[in-house]
C-alpha cells in the first residue's frame, strides 16, 4: 500500500509540479520501467509455454516436420510439359 501511495504521489508531481528538465527525465524513467516489465511479461509467458504438455509439443514438431516436407515436394524439379495446339478439347470451360 506504501507504494501505492508514493507511486500515486509521483505521477501527481509529474503531472502538476514537475519542471521541464525533470520531466524529460522521467520519461526515461518511465520508459525503462516499460520495458522492464515488458521483458519480465515475456519471461514469464515463455516459462509458462515451456510448462505446456509434451503433447502439444509433439503436435508442434509435427506441423513443422509437414510444412517442411510441403516445401520440399513444392521445391522439386517439374517435368516439362509439351503442348499440343492443335488438338482442342472437346469442352471449354469459362
Amino acid at each position: 500500500m506504501f507504494y501505492l501511495i508514493l507511486a500515486i504521489m509521483l505521477v501527481l508531481f509529474y503531472i502538476f509540479v514537475a519542471p521541464s528538465n525533470i520531466k524529460g527525465t522521467m520519461n526515461v524513467v518511465a520508459a525503462v520501467f516499460v520495458v522492464v516489465g515488458l521483458l519480465i511479461t515475456l519471461l514469464l509467458g515463455f516459462l509458462r509455454i515451456l510448462q505446456s504438455p509434451p503433447e502439444m509439443w509433439l503436435v508442434a514438431g509435427m506441423v513443422m516436420v509437414g510444412l517442411w516436407a510441403m516445401r520440399d515436394i513444392y521445391f522439386l524439379d517439374k517435368a516439362e510439359k509439351t503442348h499440343v495446339t492443335s488438338r482442342r478439347r472437346p469442352y471449354r470451360y469459362r
